[in-house]
């Protein structure tokens, strides 16, 4: 799997004038945009091309004067393919499955083909329609790998992302270096609401609350696997926590950690309470260990 830091990342706008007034799209986007036309072509395919800031997939969509083209571009990145038996349990309209490390959640601004809630559609042979409805109900980062649940029931979806945090509850792995000193922690450093240049967030006073706690399950030299119970879902939560006690998260070099061939984050169980509501009768829980990739 290549690391997405590595890869050339591109943001290439312009503006369609009376020159391209009824040319197609891709050749529009590789005149103006410097692109050749299959690179254009592939962008637009995998859903790297924006007109009039929508996605558009139609590469012989005609453009007209004043047009705003965007595409978004990601060389070199290497997709980490879903399979079959990543999926751990389903009771339709949910869906949970396994995610690898290197698997885009969602829809990322460079690409909605090669994710999960599109290849999760294939594997179940959805209909255009299914798979348009196809959402998972909490995310996970990209390097992150473990159990994550979909949804292709909206008005499911809408109450279970809800009533997430007092439904459900999970517990991470992650591998650190330099191992903390510490054996537990209860962490409740607030996170800011802004990224920075470099996408991060950082702890801040006036920041949303969070809620982390943390125990030391294993020590190796020096770095150590914890344990995290998040009892809230701020973006990056677990990764800002662990690199601001200074025990940043092996391979997160977004946040200070070292450089490892994958993030060592893994979202190892997941439990959720029975909702009445919508048949969820019993509380659901699952333990799924991480994969072959995970050493440390």
């Amino acid at each position: 799997m290549s690391n997405p830091s590595a890869c050339k990342f591109q943001d290439l706008r312009a503006t369609a004038t009376r020159a391209q007034h009824g040319m197609r799209l891709d050749q529009g986007v590789a005149e103006l945009l410097g692109l050749s036309r299959r690179r254009s072509r592939r962008a637009i395919d995998e859903g790297g091309v924006y007109l009039n800031r929508k996605r558009c997939r139609t590469a012989g969509r005609k453009l007209g004067n004043g047009d705003a083209l965007r595409a978004v571009l990601l060389d070199t990145e290497k997709l980490v393919p879903f399979t079959a038996d990543q999926l751990v349990w389903q009771q339709p309209p949910l869906y949970l499955i396994h995610k690898l490390s290197g698997q885009y959640a969602q829809e990322a601004l460079h690409r909605s083909r090669g994710t999960l809630p599109e290849q999760l559609a294939k594997a179940l042979e959805f209909t255009t329609q299914q798979a348009a409805s196809l959402r998972p109900v909490h995310r996970l980062d990209l390097g992150t790998s473990g159990l994550m649940l979909f949804s292709a029931d909206a008005t499911l979806l809408q109450l279970l992302q809800k009533q997430w945090r007092s439904c459900a509850s999970k517990s991470y792995l992650a591998v650190v270096e330099p191992a903390p000193a510490w054996e537990t922690q209860h962490i409740t450093l607030a996170i800011g609401q802004q990224r920075d240049k470099l996408g991060r967030f950082h702890i801040s006073e006036q920041g949303r609350a969070c809620e982390t706690d943390a125990a030391v399950i294993e020590r190796r030299g020096n770095r150590a696997l914890i344990q995290l119970i998040p009892h809230t879902g701020r973006t990056h939560q677990l990764r800002i926590h662990l690199a601001a006690l200074g025990c940043p998260i092996l391979g997160d070099m977004r946040y200070g950690g070292k450089v490892h061939r994958r993030l060592m984050l893994h979202a190892e169980k997941l439990r959720i309470k029975p909702m009445h509501q919508k048949a969820l009768h019993e509380q659901l829980s699952w333990h799924s260990p991480p994969q072959e990739d995970w050493q440390w």
